[in-house]
């Protein structure tokens, strides 16, 4: 509670209620005490923070022992003053260790345990200057400017990571649209003019040794674009850039459309593609959102299938939602990982597969925004099934 007087602009004092005692007490015996011990306590501190820190080198250590005297005689003058700016001048000088920290590639832990040596150094050298225990109000004092001084050098050190961290996303952005507009965009032509050649190869019995050249080409180019887009799909979801659009859905229409789109992937590695989606009911929710989850269901359960095939089944549920089941011939999910093959990056059983660990990811966030459930199973006769649900009515209808 802020004293009579004292307005709420006080030098942030309803953030810092602890520093109120030093701002109403004044310990003389304290700061003389800190300042007669002020070169031990380097010494200490010194020989302490290389012990806890045998990495920091003896550069960084010393431009923190040239500023930390100016650090001890702030704090005296901040333990034996009332004057409210005092206090104030002591929380934003305290900034100073957290910038210099940032700047020396140091992490937040390490800051911590600088501040923690510190504090036990002060405290350990203080009690045998006085000769005697603190008081319960000269040890508030104390640990209340220390504890100010810890969270002002920590706060600050977060800032310049929070900073750092946006900067570095905002240029993966930049990246990701170049990737998107330039990249892609090359590799679609090339992939165009591939496909011409093998229409016009196609009837040469000369080249038809080569044919099989051109469809490992086709088939890498696939393979890039397909990796692009899904990282351009997690940013997206990422970003918070996804808009949901609700409208009447033909989901048994969306599961054979996307069955026909992977059909000759399917052919290329002479699997089986069955489907299923009779008489499955039309439901308002996200066409491009239901279409990205099954596109990356099939791309999965074909790329994990060595042999054998892929179900897609689309059946109503009895509350007017519709479950798809997406089941392969793969080597299914450690019973341990079954949760996981849905966080980024994170890939089952890959066997030499290439691919990112971002498909299910990206379908696990698409299924939030259409407030559906998503999850797998193992097949008691092998491989694995991911189920995908969808509600009767989209969510906040």
């Amino acid at each position: 509670m802020l004293r009579p007087g004292r307005g709420a602009e006080d030098w942030e004092q309803m953030e810092n209620p602890s520093l109120d005692l030093l701002m109403r007490r004044s310990f003389p015996e304290l700061a003389a005490a800190l300042r007669d011990r002020s070169a031990k306590i380097l010494d200490r501190f010194r020989s302490l923070a290389k012990e806890a820190l045998p990495h920091a080198d003896e550069l960084t250590l010393a431009e923190l022992l040239d500023d930390l005297p100016k650090t001890l005689e702030d704090l005296a003058v901040t333990i034996v003053s009332t004057d409210g700016a005092m206090q104030k001048n002591f929380l934003v000088d305290s900034r100073r260790h957290g910038v210099c920290r940032f700047h020396q590639s140091y992490n937040l832990s390490e800051l911590l345990v600088e501040y923690g040596i510190l504090r036990s150094v002060i405290v350990n050298e203080v009690t045998g200057a006085l000769g005697r225990a603190l008081s319960l109000e000269e040890s508030i004092g104390l640990h209340a400017g220390l504890d100010a001084a810890t969270r002002r050098s920590v706060e600050t050190f977060v800032n310049f990571q929070q900073d750092e961290i946006k900067a570095g996303s905002e240029a993966f952005s930049k990246y990701l649209s170049f990737l998107s507009h330039d990249l892609r965009g090359n590799l679609n032509a090339i992939l165009l003019v591939v496909e011409v050649l093998r229409r016009e190869l196609a009837g040469v019995p000369q080249v038809q040794e080569s044919l099989s050249d051109l469809d490992s080409l086709r088939r890498a180019i696939f393979m890039t674009v397909g990796t692009m887009d899904r990282f351009l799909q997690a940013e997206r979801f990422r970003r918070g850039k996804i808009e949901v659009k609700i409208a009447p859905v033909n989901v048994g229409q969306l599961v054979n459309d996307a069955a026909n789109h992977f059909q000759r992937l399917a052919e290329e590695k002479n699997l089986a593609l069955h489907v299923q989606a009779s008489e499955v009911p039309e439901i308002p929710s996200d066409r491009e959102l239901i279409v990205l989850v099954l596109q990356n269901l099939l791309s999965n359960a074909i790329k994990y299938t060595p042999k054998g095939g892929v179900r897609m089944v689309a059946e109503p549920l009895a509350d007017g939602g519709c479950r798809v089941g997406v089941s392969d011939d793969g080597p299914g999910i450690a019973d341990d990982k079954i949760r996981e093959v849905f966080q980024p990056f994170v890939r089952g059983a890959a066997h030499g597969q290439a691919g990112t660990g971002l498909g299910l990811h990206i379908a696990l966030q698409a299924v939030d925004l259409l407030g559906a459930k998503l999850w797998a199973e193992n097949n008691p006769t092998g491989g694995a099934t991911f189920y995908f649900e969808l509600p009767p009515k989209p969510p906040n209808s």
